[in-house]
């Protein structure tokens, strides 16, 4: 599956990044049909978005590492 990792020094950075990132993978959600968007901050600042079968398509969830 496609995933970026994002590093933030600032929460509005982090906010940032992170709605950046979920669009960028949206359109590519789009076009698979069946993949959903996970966000998993892994440590402080830091986050992976991912497009996941675990995620039923059009949704975005959150997670902790």
């Amino acid at each position: 599956m496609t995933s970026k990792n994002i590093t933030a020094f600032s929460a509005a950075e982090a906010h940032q990044l992170i709605n950046d990132t979920v669009e960028e993978l949206q359109h590519l959600a789009r076009q698979e049909g069946h993949l959903g968007i996970l966000v998993t901050k892994t440590a402080p600042g830091e986050f992976t978005v991912e497009l996941t079968e675990d995620v039923p398509y059009g949704l975005t969830l959150e997670a902790f590492a």
